[in-house]
């Protein structure tokens, strides 16, 4: 640039530019506007969707039954309407409950076929198993033994889970005996308070004192150790008493004492801190004090249990320290010999297997020897209960199963299908009263099976043994044939636990239970003047499940059940009663009348009926419990559709005019217009609340009728603009004719369209990830033609120049996309026609360490790349370019990719470490001597990134250089043509010039530089595979930017271009998305990932790190979209020199457009979820696929509009009014510098 003609209008420019300043209020406002106009839309259908079951307050009573006296009532039941001290006989004064998480039912079960015919070296000949036993399988010895030694005492189940299968919707069920509701899975991070009725209540609750002269049963002391969910569900009923133990508060308070030590639970790379916890604090009320027992064997346990925890540190805690009595287990009241005499319930929940899961999938060894470890534990406890003169249960169980991955949360068998072992120190069933069970489950199996509505139930439910053939099917021939028979087991629903526990404890069932009580436990009970006890156990059970339909229906008018299942309740459990007094008849006066066999057979029978009754309530409410409020789901979709008329409308207006016109055309019709439509709403409410059409509050009603009001009188007052109508800046009648930029853009709206009908169909819907690649790929193929076009209809030029260039462009993002389809996460539905390669092998669930090392070669990559495209204009010249990308970029990269080489080496080495060591002694594989590097390096990569990178492009974003050439300005033509905007000196100017590099790309390179920064920060907490994906699919977006720019310069229509390259990038965004590891299922969300950098579990930390792993490909190209308008924008733009807010109208538009089509796909997958309400898949495909939808869209949104443009961008433009006005001085000056040098 010549520094005379320059230097001639400095003052004119700056003049022009101090009266057009940046202002930025308007597009603030606007986009706020915007976001919250969508979180509303999603917020009202989610309401009317995803709504949560109603919680009924009622409590059940021990002095209330629930049913009231029918004629006949045996009075060993007790007088129905009378005061009881509780509903059933307490079967045992004592329970431990021993939470195995994630134990899956072939992990408890034992095979001796499966141990002959495999071993750790042993297998079959032209077998396809890898000819080993799996790590997990016949790893539980103890339970197997003691069912074989000892079957009258011990049983085992398969433990059937409701989905979705995360920790605290298990928790849930399993103490209140509700099904889970879908939208509380994300709560499983944060915490729940349970407010429902639920045994632990009744456990905590306080005597009711003398009932009928009796004196009621005492209180009742529990243990909790674990996983500190349970704490955030039951702060009151897990509260620690210790600290408040004297003499009097234990008497008043009459709940008795209580010892609970939480563990931290979502450090899943952590596998041994929860169970060591545990296990280390379980002898204190298990083993007798040793001032008390000094016996051999009580210390050879005692030393037994010292081996099972493996890191020495937890011995250091103060509750092992007897001397200290501030946070040690005992207290002034309570001391040693209490705590192992006087509890009542022991809660243990351990982690390890879980975490194992997670961690490194279940085809690991480290999971064998977290099994060994429950093994010993468990044969410790059984041992300690056995010296137990009190009745006392053991229920050992998983919460949930894992999939061959180890992750948990959808609704596959493997996820679903836990274990329950129980067992007692006292008989509790028999061979006979077992065959009376299997009568009893069989007649109940013939009653549902012949019903129109139970024909249609899952098989768990009709049928009660089940064959394992997760078991049979980890062992096949090479023909696919099983190697033997999967074994037979009884199976029971999880929220059977609660009734079977609440009633053998002497408790009542819990209000709001949909369970029934598991037979075997009380068939035995029975003898010749006493009611069978199953019986009378079922008749509790379903009095106490109508009690709570009946309560439900009055309560809640949008309740969502039937005329007709409430029709064939009542009947089937009047047909209960009826029989039941056809019982009572034949049996008249005479108890001895139990003896005979058609007595028998009747009481079976009635057993029977009562069973089908509850089984079919919980049947038919998995089905139909979904209280879909149909004026809040098409309040949310017109609030979501008028959003996008105003993204559009705003996209068309921008071209025209700036933000503030917009503003002050449309501000006050559009909070004149949200307050009236609030006003109208809330009057509407009020008519579909007392019809019984919604269930609306009042806030429902104000949201939906301010954002569909402001949006509406938003679109109507620009689109009404009669001297430029939003569409005013289409020539008349010239978007009919067929352009290469029409054909362009019905394409790429035909693209849209395919997207978005992908959703009308199940199969379609979780086949997304090769629907998008195919519109992706036609779109970019359709960009190709229009180049070979270029090519062929120009001569030698610069436009046949730049048909070359989006020639190349496009074949490279081809090439590209068909490198990220191979990176690939299967769905359950996918697996027949998918194979796994996210870990580099269809088994893996860790990456391998060959895919982590090639992980590294993104390091050189990526920054070569984006020098590449700084290289055309120059900028790869100036100094920040220099130091942040081919230095700070490099070194954040590097110690990223750096850290999952060393956490890969962790996995595979994990292996090893485990096999050398014993069983009850296994490696903290959790643990390594590369943690505190991992560590160090995760925290400096992201410090590079954000303190290094980042400030130093907020103190001096541009790519600047300024040459001092001794020749003529006309022999560098190279550096000035490429760079737009520039101006050449006049002929007869001085030839000494001073030429700025960089100054015809400067806003792009300048918003680039940026956009790196965002990159490294994502890089970071992607996994390897993930992170050459992200990689790829950055370098696309940056080729995407250099296409349509190269189209732009061979199209006549350049500005018509903008829609096509939008809906581009969009797409690119989900095919990034699916390429980093992901699917739209909660099991495929990398939780792993959270404790990147972070030792701890932090919730708002982990949760952030855990988001952008997720989100990562659409925050990259939100944060990359404004490079659509400001690439190849030189630092002279007349547009934003002379009309500044113009020039961010045009990318606030852009970004509209952009956040436009994911609010589009948002819509289409509501509508169908909506539509599709009643179908089979709508919980496991249709509603996960909005879920995720809404962050998608909000989280896109806001990054473009309110960060990538708000924040980023405005600062550029801002520096840029700045630098451009003294550019011509600075080059001056260095000019002279020089000269005098």
């Amino acid at each position: 640039m010549s520094l005379n003609s320059e230097t001639s209008r400095s003052a004119k420019a700056e003049s022009a530019t101090s009266q057009a300043a940046l202002r930025v209020r308007a597009h603030w406002l606007v986009s706020l506007l915007l976001v919250a106009l969508s979180a509303a839309g999603f917020w009202l259908f989610s309401r009317g969707f995803l709504l949560t079951r109603m919680v009924l307050p009622d409590h059940s009573l021990p002095s209330v039954l629930p049913f009231q006296s029918a004629p006949g009532t045996p009075e060993s039941v007790g007088p129905d309407a009378a005061l009881a001290s509780e509903w059933y006989p307490a079967k045992y004064e004592r329970a431990i409950i021993l939470v195995v998480d994630a134990l899956r039912v072939d992990f408890a079960m034992w095979s001796d076929e499966l141990n002959s015919t495999f071993g750790t070296a042993g297998g079959v000949p032209g077998s396809q198993h890898i000819g080993r036993l799996m790590p997990y399988h016949n790893r539980l010895p103890a339970i197997a033994a003691l069912s074989r030694e000892r079957p009258d005492q011990s049983m085992l189940y398969r433990f059937r889970a409701d989905p979705p299968t995360t920790t605290l919707q298990r928790l849930k069920g399993l103490t209140t005996g509700q099904l889970p509701t879908f939208i509380d899975a994300g709560s499983n991070f944060a915490g729940s308070t349970v407010d429902e009725d639920n045994w632990l209540q009744a456990l905590r609750r306080p005597p009711i004192g003398i009932i009928n002269g009796t004196k009621a049963a005492r209180s009742h002391n529990l243990v909790f150790l674990g996983d500190d969910t349970w704490i955030s569900m039951f702060p009151n009923e897990l509260s620690d008493t210790q600290a408040t133990e004297t003499n009097d508060t234990l008497q008043k308070s009459r709940t008795g004492w209580a010892r609970v030590r939480p563990f931290p639970s979502l450090n899943v790379w952590d596998l041994d801190t929860v169970d060591d916890g545990v296990l280390s604090r379980l002898p204190m009320f298990l083993l007798p004090p040793e001032s008390e027992n000094k016996s051999e064997i009580i210390r050879k346990e005692r030393e037994q249990w010292r081996q099972l925890v493996k890191q020495p540190h937890m011995w250091e805690h103060s509750d092992f320290n007897e001397m200290t009595q501030a946070n040690s287990m005992v207290s002034d009241k309570v001391g040693h010999a209490q705590l192992h005499h006087e509890w009542d319930m022991i809660i243990a929940h351990g982690l390890g297997v879980d975490h194992c899961g997670h961690r490194f999938g279940p085809d690991h060894s480290a999971i064998s020897h977290k099994l060994a470890q429950m093994n010993t534990a468990i044969e410790l406890i059984v041992n300690a209960i056995d010296r137990d003169d009190k009745p006392t249960a053991l229920y050992v169980f998983g919460d949930h199963g894992m999939d061959n991955k180890g992750d948990h949360g959808g609704d596959s068998p493997r996820e679903v299908d836990a274990g329950l072992w129980i067992y007692s120190n006292r008989k509790w069933h028999s061979k006979e009263s077992d065959e009376r069970t299997a009568r009893v489950l069989r007649n109940a199996q013939e009653l549902i099976s012949s019903n129109a509505l139970g024909s249609s139930f899952d098989q768990d439910l009709k049928e009660s043994w089940w064959r394992n053939t997760h078991l049979s099917d980890d062992y096949k021939s090479a023909s696919g044939e099983h190697l033997f028979e999967a074994p037979e087991l009884r199976s029971v629903s999880q929220i059977d636990l609660v009734s079977t526990l609440s009633l053998s404890l002497g408790l009542p069932i819990p209000f709001n239970n949909l369970g029934t009580a598991i037979p075997e436990m009380f068939a035995s009970d029975n003898d010749s003047s006493a009611e069978w006890g199953l019986l009378s156990v079922l008749r509790l059970n379903a009095a106490q499940v109508l009690r709570y339909i009946e309560k439900y229906v009055s309560n809640s008018r949008s309740h969502g059940f039937t005329d007709d299942a409430l029709r064939l309740w009542n009947d089937m459990y009047n047909q209960a009663e009826d029989s039941y007094r056809e019982l009572a008849d034949a049996i008249g006066q005479n108890p001895k009348n139990r003896r005979q066999p058609h007595i028998r057979e009747l009481e079976e029978r009635v057993a029977a009926e009562y069973f089908a009754f509850t089984r079919m309530v919980l049947g038919s409410l998995r089905q139909m419990w979904a209280q879909f409020d149909p004026v809040l789901i098409l309040a949310g979709l017109c609030t979501l559709v008028l959003s996008i008329a105003a993204l559009l409308a705003l996209y068309a207006q921008s071209r025209l005019r700036s933000l503030d016109i917009i503003i002050a055309r449309a501000g006050w019709p559009c909070i004149s217009g949200g307050i009236a439509g609030a006003v109208v709403f809330r009057a509407l409410s009020s008519v579909f609340v007392s019809s019984g059409l919604s269930h609306m509050a009042s806030l429902d009603a104000t949201v939906a009728g301010l954002a569909m009001g402001a949006a509406a009188t938003f679109c109507v007052a620009l689109v009404s603009d009669s001297k430029a109508s939003t569409f005013a800046f289409v020539p008349q009648l010239q978007w009919l004719a067929v352009t290469p930029a029409t054909v362009l853009n019905v394409v790429a709206a035909e693209a849209t369209i395919i997207h978005c009908l992908a959703f009308s169909s199940n199969s379609f819907t979780f086949n997304e990830d090769s629907i998008v690649l195919y519109t992706v790929q036609t779109l970019v193929l359709a960009t190709s033609l229009l180049s070979v076009r270029a090519i062929l209809s120009s001569s030698a030029g610069p436009k046949r120049a730049s048909g070359t260039r989006a020639l190349v462009c496009s074949l490279l993002i081809l090439v590209l996309n068909r490198t990220l389809a191979y990176s690939t996460v299967c769905r359950e539905e996918q697996l027949s026609a998918c194979t796994p390669t996210f870990y580099g092998a269809p088994s893996a669930s860790i990456s391998t360490v060959y895919l982590a090392a090639a992980n590294v070669v993104m390091v050189w990559l990526v920054p070569s790349a984006v020098t590449y495209a700084l290289r055309r204009s120059y900028s790869d010249r100036a100094m920040v370019s220099k130091l942040w990308v081919s230095l700070g970029m490099r070194v954040s990269m590097g110690m990223a990719a750096a850290y999952w080489v060393l956490d890969s080496i962790d996995g595979q080495t994990a292996s090893g470490a485990a096999a050398a060591s014993s069983p009850t002694r296994s490696s903290a594989v959790n643990g390594s001597d590369w943690s505190d590097m991992r560590m160090a390096l995760a925290r400096m990569a992201a410090g590079v990134a954000l303190g290094g990178g980042l400030a130093a492009w907020y103190a001096s974003p541009f790519c600047l250089d300024v040459e001092l050439p001794n020749v003529p300005i006309l022999s560098q033509p190279q550096a000035l043509s490429t760079n737009k905007g520039a101006s050449r000196a006049p002929a007869g100017q001085s030839q000494r010039t001073a030429v700025i590099l960089g100054y015809g790309n400067a806003y792009g390179a300048a918003y680039l530089i940026f956009v790196t920064v965002v990159f490294c920060v994502l890089f970071l907490v992607q996994q390897p595979m993930g992170g050459i994906m992200l990689s790829l699919l950055f370098i696309e977006l940056i080729l995407c930017v250099e296409l349509f720019d190269a189209l732009r310069d061979t199209i006549e229509e350049a500005s018509s271009l903008l829609c096509a390259q939008v809906i581009l990038m969009a797409q690119l965004s989900y095919v990034g998305y699916f390429a980093t590891g992901h699917q739209f299922t909660l099991v495929s969300i990398q939780w792993s990932t959270a404790f990147v950098g972070v030792r701890e579990m932090q919730l708002v930390v982990c949760g952030i790190i855990v988001a952008l792993n997720t989100l990562g490909s659409f925050v990259l190209t939100a944060a990359c979209m404004p490079l659509a308008v400001l690439w190849n924008e030189s630092l002279g733009t007349q547009l934003l020199r002379l009309a500044p807010d113009n020039y961010i109208s045009r990318i606030t538009g852009a970004g509209a457009a952009y956040a436009a089509y994911h609010a589009v796909v948002s819509v289409s997958s509501a509508a169908c979820a909506a539509w599709f309400r009643r179908h089979l898949m709508v919980w496991k495909i249709f509603a996960p696929r909005f879920m995720f939808s809404v962050p998608i869209t909000l989280v896109s949104s806001a990054v473009l509009l309110l960060v990538a443009i708000g924040l980023a961008t405005v600062h550029i433009l801002r520096m840029g009014l700045s630098v451009g006005n003294t550019q011509a001085m600075v080059a001056q000056k260095l000019h002279m510098a020089s000269k005098s040098s």
